[in-house]
């Protein structure tokens, strides 16, 4: 079974980033094949991992219902769906990508999405690691997947509306019961005279912090040139990243 990673938190808080560098280090540590799911509406890991997607699986839902017209004979739904999605996975060295992208809408939609639900669960367990970059509302692990979460990151900065934004992730947690091992927060950028007041602050949920990712100039270098992110194998930054792969599940992801 593979090990699962969930990324949540407020825009802006460096979440995609910080999911982007797991992949990547999972990746140079020979612990691949990935499977990367970028869940947030923004749809910037592709971006930030070097495969920008063709095509997001909003998109392949709203073409069906566009197409279901013109269906050959013989063609039905779940074809024309299952058909996608394969064409819709990123394939990259270590990983494979698949992008969300925007929310499910009317009530139309449930047979596609109960399709697609089904297509991304049975397709996990090929891979050693889940890795998820989610929206702040975790809409797609309480409701688009039935995969179980090994390790929930939650990342905030020094913005307080990140921390509301956590209690909120909290409380939808305590809904998923036991899908949901562990639930770690991350800090972000928080500068050295404010982490103190930051770390206070987080002692107030039920999560333990993991770690504090200070600033990198070389990452935000990467990031503004529009580099890949695994430019930053070997940084210094990558010893946190290590150190949150280690917790979760170290050298045995598909233990």
């Amino acid at each position: 079974m593979a090990k699962s990673i969930a990324v949540a938190g407020k825009g802006g808080t460096g979440k995609s980033t910080t999911t982007a560098l797991i992949i990547s280090e999972l990746v140079n540590r020979g612990m691949g094949p990935v499977l990367a799911v970028d869940a947030d509406p923004d749809c910037n890991l592709g971006t930030l991992l070097g495969v920008p997607p063709k095509q997001t699986i909003g998109d392949l839902r709203d073409d069906l219902l566009k197409e279901i017209k013109n269906f050959p004979a013989g063609m039905t739904k779940a074809n024309y769906i299952e058909m996608g999605l394969h064409e819709i996975i990123e394939e990259a060295e270590g990983f494979d990508l698949i992008t969300m992208g925007k929310g499910e809408g009317a009530s139309c939609y449930c047979f596609i999405n109960s399709l697609i639900r089904k297509f991304c669960d049975d397709l996990a367990p090929s891979y050693k690691w889940l890795v998820i970059d989610n929206e702040a509302g975790l809409e797609h692990l309480s409701r688009r997947t039935t995969v179980d979460i090994d390790g929930l990151l939650v990342v905030v900065n020094e913005n307080p509306l990140s921390f509301d934004c956590a209690v909120q992730i909290e409380s939808i947690v305590k809904d998923m019961k036991d899908r949901i091992a562990y639930n770690f927060l991350i800090t972000n950028l928080v500068k050295e005279e404010r982490k103190a007041k930051v770390h206070e602050r987080l002692a107030q949920l039920d999560m333990e912090l993991l770690c504090d990712l200070p600033y990198n100039a070389k990452l935000e270098e990467t990031i503004f040139l529009g580099e890949p992110i695994k430019k930053l194998i070997g940084d210094p930054v990558m010893d946190n990243i290590n150190l949150i792969i280690n917790r979760i599940g170290g050298e045995n992801g598909n233990s």
